[in-house]
């Protein structure tokens, strides 16, 4: 029996699938001797896994450094900068970007003749304003050693992505595009299991009550919701429901719920197959003003322009960053 992800009420898959969950980039090196890589903070995440060898990691906003060893995986969250290093005193340090235009053997980037430490890592990215509530309070890193029982469901997905990348078997790439966000979920299925003190939106889509609440914002999102609604949903009382939410999530219901919709109906405008009347009504406005200005608050531009723009474009501007030239009309 097939199912859809909004009515197996799957808000992880709701939510990545909306948001275009995308393995942009994917690169590998090969480092030797007293070596030193340093990564900049980037508007992603950025995920690695140890293929051979031992290192340290020194992850931004992160007081204590990890050891990392064969068949390690980590996860940096977005606009973390971080080193990976045989000795994180080392004084001179390699940028990534320099290393990915220096010398490579077979796809691999060489760090200092290589023959020590093998890593291969890709970057994700989303598109929309949603993902900055989704996952701006993540940890700075989530690491995964390769010893932890709960490892092992990784295990499968690391080896068939490494065997890919090295390979040259037809529909390689696409195979590394699928693996890619599999590994991701498999990684934040993980850290949902560890997890128990920690408060960002992910903890939430655990929480047997304030889960409820979420789930039926993002499968029917187009009702007339209030927070008295929401709450009676969760089974809390409306004080609780909104201290608890907001206290896990970063933000008030309501404004979870104008984000999300507001995610939705960038997606509606795209295929330009609604007017702006029936978008608006699609994600729960009552009138198209209405809409518009919330639209506005969220996308910083008008929705008319929006589409206007996203369709006029060759191939469609991403809507997760402001644009600079967006008429506030």
């Amino acid at each position: 029996m097939w199912i859809k992800a909004a009515s197996a009420a799957d808000v992880l898959s709701i939510v990545l699938s909306q948001l275009k969950l995308e393995a942009f980039a994917t690169g590998a090196f090969d480092a030797g001797g007293a070596w030193a890589i340093e990564f900049p903070a980037t508007d992603a995440l950025m995920f690695k896994v140890m293929s051979r060898g031992e290192c340290w990691l020194a992850v931004e906003g992160e007081p204590t450094p990890y050891y990392l060893r064969t068949g390690d995986c980590f996860l940096v969250s977005k606009g973390r900068s971080f080193v990976m290093a045989k000795d994180l005193k080392a004084g001179t340090k390699v940028s990534a970007q320099t290393l990915a235009h220096a010398k490579q053997e077979n796809g691999v980037s060489v760090c200092n003749g290589g023959g020590d430490v093998l890593s291969i890592g890709t970057v994700f990215r989303f598109e929309g304003h949603f993902s900055e509530i989704a996952f701006r309070s993540i940890p700075p890193v989530i690491h995964i050693p390769a010893h932890l029982d709960q490892a092992a469901v990784l295990r499968w997905s690391l080896d068939r992505f490494g065997a890919e990348f090295h390979g040259l078997s037809a529909g390689r790439f696409l195979m590394m595009s699928y693996l890619a966000p599999i590994i991701l979920l498999q990684t934040l299925r993980i850290y949902l299991a560890s997890t128990k003190d920690d408060r960002n939106w992910l903890a939430a889509l655990s929480h047997p009550k304030l889960s409820k609440a979420m789930r039926a914002m993002h499968t029917d999102y187009g009702k007339t919701w209030s927070l008295e609604a929401l709450a009676k949903t969760a089974g809390m009382s409306r004080a609780g429901f909104a201290l608890n939410f907001k206290k896990l999530v970063g933000v008030a219901p309501i404004d979870y719920l104008v984000t999300w919709r507001m995610q939705v109906a960038c997606d509606l405008l795209q295929q330009g197959k609604l007017g702006l009347s029936e978008v608006a009504t699609a994600v729960g406005y009552e009138s198209e003003s209405a809409f518009s200005a919330a639209f506005k608050k969220i996308v910083r531009c008008r929705p008319g322009y929006y589409q206007k723009h996203w369709n006029s474009a060759p191939d469609g501007p991403r809507h997760d960053l402001p644009n600079p030239h967006a008429s506030p009309d």
